[in-house]
């Protein structure tokens, strides 16, 4: 994904917690499985005046964008691992959404466009950013295990989500879920991304019945990009939980599936305990850069103590030294080294150009968790957190977020999962974008992500928002994601 490249110029204008700033684009804008519309209209006071931009189609790959004049606009950037994820939250942040109000559309739509990775039976971490605030906030939600043991997780990420849209969302919680619904009722085409992790996996589906009948095609085979991928149990679940909220997932029918699935699988998770599930939120861990402030998740989550581990090394190393340094942590901390090649996750990050930011990642651990699809309900749920081999998908998740904690600038947001090289690559990414003002393709050239572990970034590295203030965005070239810009609505 080639790096998008914008300007931020103008007079702010506060308008509630919001900010409305313009943009100029400096060089070219790629998206990955998509059509950027450009067309222009003339703006009035109080409203966010739009741009034409010329326009020329550029490889099969979407629009390119070119000399875009001084008086363009446009209200944030995302990034992700699936391109129509991107997309559903750029649309809520054209529709005057917050940063939380977007990663939490872009999140229902991963769990229909990358199920094995972001289904709703997994759990995760969040950061929040709130510029206002000047503060960072760590959002823990991870698939727990039960109380009574067993293989199968109490899942955390309906109800993560939904406590980040209470706390910081003004989008209407059902607009955020019922696009996500609509997909998996009526089908989508699969996406490059979800079609280059489903073949690999298609010898473990072929035995697990439930799953092969959805992801699965003719003779056994995978999913092939544009095959129709239709999950009407998932579209189910996902209506329950628009209408519902948290409640349709971890109340009444959906919960009591979800326990009678749990215990044939052996573990004994009651309804209560599924209601009972809370996610936990506090300060996110600090460190500096220079005079910006590196925010990761708590030093009492295995993320936060990995990515502690591993930040010296990150402020001096890179490329291989870095990943033998990460490698070397995990041996002196007596945790398994000979790791497996998926972990099942996914990072993504949004910023708005007011400077509010989001950086998430969330895990299965494992793809497609336990392998065995709630009756009626197209959830999977996770493997236990302690699972063997998958143990240490939580401590691979790495959301990180710098920004300066005395007048609330944003600087970067950063997110990666799935193995010791997302911690690595994402830390490196901050250090090397905010601290030496490297640039983001130069990062993406040299980071030790891989296919397993991509690196998704929004990062203003002199600071947003701002007067002159320049920023770059992109999901990781190493897979099929999507990096794009919001507009404000015409």
């Amino acid at each position: 994904m080639i790096p998008e490249i914008i300007r931020w110029h103008g007079r702010k204008k506060a308008v509630g917690a919001q900010f409305r700033r313009s943009a100029v684009i400096l060089t070219k804008v790629i998206m990955a499985g998509g059509i950027l519309a450009a067309c222009s209209s003339s703006g009035e006071e109080g409203g966010l005046a739009t741009a034409e931009f010329k326009g020329s189609a550029q490889n099969n790959t979407g629009l390119q964008l070119i000399d875009g004049p001084d008086n363009s606009v446009f209200v944030g950037a995302i990034a992700s691992d699936e391109p129509r994820a991107s997309l559903a939250a750029r649309t809520v942040l054209e529709n005057g959404g917050t940063a939380v109000d977007a990663i939490t559309a872009l999140y229902f739509n991963l769990a229909v466009t990358m199920p094995h990775e972001a289904g709703l039976g997994g759990g995760g971490i969040c950061l929040v950013h709130d510029p206002e605030a000047r503060e960072v906030t760590s959002y823990n939600f991870l698939a727990r295990r039960s109380r009574a043991g067993g293989p199968v997780a109490v899942p955390g990420n309906v109800r993560g989500f939904a406590l980040m849209h209470a706390v910081h969302g003004t989008s209407p919680w059902s607009s955020l879920v019922a696009p996500a619904e609509v997909l998996a009722a009526k089908g989508h085409e699969v996406s490059r991304a979800l079609a280059s992790e489903i073949g690999p996996l298609a010898p473990a589906i072929r035995s697990l019945p439930q799953l092969a009948e959805v992801y699965l095609g003719p003779n056994g085979r995978g999913l092939q990009q544009g095959d129709l991928l239709v999950q009407k149990g998932l579209a189910a679940a996902l209506g329950r939980a628009r209408a519902g909220g948290p409640s349709g997932i971890y109340s009444g029918e959906i919960a009591t599936a979800f326990a009678q699935e749990a215990a044939r699988l052996g573990s004994a998770i009651t309804l209560d305990e599924l209601r009972a599930y809370r996610p936990s939120t506090q300060p996110a861990q600090t460190f500096k850069i220079g005079d910006q402030t590196l925010s990761v998740p708590p030093a009492d989550t295995g993320a936060g103590a990995y990515m502690a581990s591993i930040w010296p090394a990150a402020q001096s190393l890179s490329g291989g030294e870095l990943m033998r340094a990460a490698q070397a942590e995990l041996a002196r901390a007596g945790a398994e080294t000979n790791l497996p090649g998926s972990f099942g996750s996914t990072g993504f990050v949004v910023a708005t150009a007011g400077g509010d930011a989001a950086a998430c990642a969330v895990t299965m651990n494992g793809p497609f968790g336990t392998g065995r699809m709630v009756p009626g309900t197209g959830i999977v749920p996770a493997r236990a957190p302690d699972a063997p081999g998958f143990g240490l998908a939580g401590a691979f998740l790495a959301p990180a977020i710098v920004a300066n904690d005395f007048n609330g600038t944003f600087f970067f947001a950063g997110a990666a999962a799935g193995g010791p090289q997302a911690s690595a690559s994402v830390l490196e990414a901050a250090n090397s974008l905010v601290g030496t003002s490297t640039t983001l393709e130069a990062v993406h050239r040299s980071s030790v992500s891989n296919a397993q572990s991509l690196l998704n970034v929004v990062a203003c590295p002199g600071g947003a928002p701002r007067e002159g203030a320049s920023c770059v965005f992109g999901a990781d070239p190493k897979g099929a994601g999507l990096g794009v810009l919001g507009f404000p609505p015409l």
